[in-house]
């Protein structure tokens, strides 16, 4: 048993370097000398665009490329080492997809032996530029004693281009939304245009850019009135005519803010009266009523409102004829 170990023992380690070298040298000849194989790979597939036309197909996003060469090369290969599929738009033809094999980065020592990937036709739309007009994005209402009167942007229209059917559909451009919610004052903002169809884009920015432009938006207030009954205030040593009348009717125009602030004013109008002797238009005299806003009413809310009439001559009716006493009319 002793000497069967000892010969085992010296079948292993006896000229240990020379087995080892000896197993390294048929290790490599069998790797070298092995079959050769073809392999897949799959790599991405990278287009150039064409300025003048707009792909309107969808491309396949890889492609699948099989390989020839010896194992050893082909187990250290990697779609990485391909690089990409190239396809330039500019020189391609309307059809069905064509990919040129010389695009691919062949590495040394192996062989080319196909390519697939998915077959579509290739359909193309010019490239066509033009202006189109921007719609403001409103938003919201203004103050319910206040109005939109209008919307201006500037400005009104912003260059796009890109396939000729998309750019030639846009009917307009729309902004990004501006709230006026509540506002009393005009509203200017600087804002974005929306975001653009697949094949189309904006001209004169950074591709995914987009441009801005300013809203001003007009606010006002309304424009309404108040009708008064303004009494007839006689001077004190004065009484009323026969057919004076008690009041006149007066109206105050203006916007709706200043007139909601002489509702909150007693007396708001006041009247001045002053007694005509009789003329030949008014045999029994007329009556001449001055009409004005009061002192009550601050100078700079009386500058937006307007009083109508300012002025009112009112002719008075002759009195009742006297009945004759009834013995002076027996007397006749």
């Amino acid at each position: 048993m002793t000497r069967a170990l000892r010969w085992l023992y010296g079948a292993l380690f006896n000229h240990l370097l020379t087995k080892l070298t000896a197993l390294l040298i048929a290790s490599g000849f069998f790797i070298f000398t092995r079959d050769d194989v073809t392999r897949r790979f799959t790599i991405p597939l990278k287009v150039n665009t064409d300025p003048r036309r707009v792909l309107m197909t969808k491309l396949p996003e890889t492609v699948t490329v099989e390989l020839h060469g010896s194992w050893a090369r082909m187990n250290r290969l990697s779609g990485h080492d391909l690089g990409s599929a190239q396809l330039d738009l500019a020189g391609a033809r309307p059809g069905p997809l064509e990919l040129d094999p010389a695009t691919i980065v062949m590495p040394p020592g192996v062989i080319f032996r196909g390519m697939d990937y998915e077959k579509v036709d290739l359909r193309f739309d010019p490239v066509i530029e033009r202006a189109v007009l921007i719609s403001a994005a409103v938003r919201g209402l203004v103050h319910p004693d206040y109005e939109h009167t209008g919307t201006r942007v500037d400005p009104p229209r912003w260059r796009v281009h890109g396939g000729s059917k998309i750019v030639g559909e846009l009917a307009n451009l729309n902004t990004d939304p501006i709230d006026v919610s509540g506002a009393t004052a005009d509203v200017e903002m600087v804002v974005g245009l929306g975001q653009l169809r697949e094949g189309a884009e904006y001209t004169g920015v950074a591709p995914g850019e987009v441009p801005k432009v300013t809203v001003s938006v007009a606010i006002r207030p309304k424009v309404s009135e108040r009708r008064y009954e303004v009494p007839l205030t006689w001077p004190v040593d004065q009484e009323p005519p026969y057919g004076a009348p008690l009041k006149v009717a007066a109206v105050v125009r203006g916007p709706v803010p200043s007139l909601r602030q002489i509702d909150a004013i007693p007396s708001a109008v006041v009247s001045t009266v002053q007694l005509q002797k009789p003329q030949e238009d008014a045999p029994s005299g007329a009556v001449q009523v001055d009409l004005s806003l009061s002192e009550a009413v601050p100078p700079a809310l009386r500058a937006n409102l307007t009083l109508e009439p300012a002025q009112e001559r009112i002719i008075l009716p002759p009195p009742p004829a006297e009945k004759p006493l009834d013995g002076a009319s027996r007397g006749h």
